[in-house]
């Protein structure tokens, strides 16, 4: 009798390891393969030092040098209560004008094949309106990061620059979270052509792996999506996944094999 209970846990066991790797398994793969389709990379600033261009956009890579992303530039622009502008191109200057008492409102301009996508706020309104060429296309409730960064101003919009693998081809997406578990993805092509779609929740969100990655590059959501489940988007730790599932599967699958095998000589 204790054999069988012992052999039943190990079991129960062996069979929720199993089916625990097979979820970590299937991340990985929906993952392997959107990046070999495109690359998708948010438009990344270098905040290393006060005197560093904010004008240029890097690589995330997980060291310094950082790569420069080609072709696209940005201008910051911040308004005064006079009607003056005041363009700001280092992080410490960004820093200054931000915390000026003078300055009214504040517009980030990228530059991209061609076309210009902004970001604009007056500071005594709670939006941020989203325009291409000039010409509005949406605006968000204002949310402010705690660090409010240079790359991370807005926690519920930002852009992310795609890239077909193997055309070349390039898209310019912005991201908007309307509310905990949706938004508005706004792609701009080279020609200017702005194609507007919604998505109302994750669970649509999930059908599209390339989708999945680009909502979490953009940072318009405070934490990072699964493709399938939230399984694998927490911290690494020994506990998981390296005692469960993979420690525990092998464990109870020694122990299971063992006693089938002592069966089989005690009925043999």
């Amino acid at each position: 009798m204790k054999r069988i209970i012992i052999g039943l846990l190990g079991g129960l066991v062996f069979l929720a390891s199993s089916v625990t790797i097979g979820l970590i398994v299937r991340e990985y793969i929906s993952d392997e393969r959107s990046k070999a389709r495109y690359i998708i990379e948010p438009l990344t600033f270098d905040e290393r030092e006060g005197n560093t261009s904010i004008e240029r956009l890097y690589e995330v890579v997980d060291s310094p040098p950082y790569r420069q992303i080609p072709g696209v530039t940005v201008t910051h622009v911040f308004s005064t209560g006079e009607g003056d502008e005041v363009r700001t191109a280092t992080y410490s200057d960004y820093v200054s004008a931000m915390n000026d008492g003078g300055t009214t409102g504040y517009e980030r301009i990228y530059a991209v094949d061609g076309n210009t996508v902004s970001l604009k706020e007056e500071f005594d309104r709670d939006q941020v309106i989203l325009a291409v060429n000039g010409e509005f296309v949406s605006s968000f409730p204002k949310q402010i990061n705690l660090e409010d960064s240079v790359d991370m101003r807005y926690g519920n919009v930002g852009l992310v620059r795609k890239t077909d693998r193997d055309s070349g081809t390039g898209e310019t997406i912005m991201v908007g979270q309307r509310g905990p578990e949706s938004w508005e993805v706004f792609t701009i092509d080279l020609e200017g052509t702005v194609k507007r779609e919604s998505i109302p929740s994750i669970k649509e969100l999930r059908r599209d792996p390339d989708m999945v990655r680009t909502i979490n590059h953009s940072g318009a959501h405070r934490e990072s999506i699964g493709y399938h489940s939230q399984l694998t988007q927490g911290l690494p730790a020994f506990s998981f996944p390296v005692f469960f599932p993979f420690v525990t599967c092998v464990l109870s699958g020694g122990m299971v094999y063992g006693l089938v095998r002592k069966r089989a000589v005690w009925t043999s």
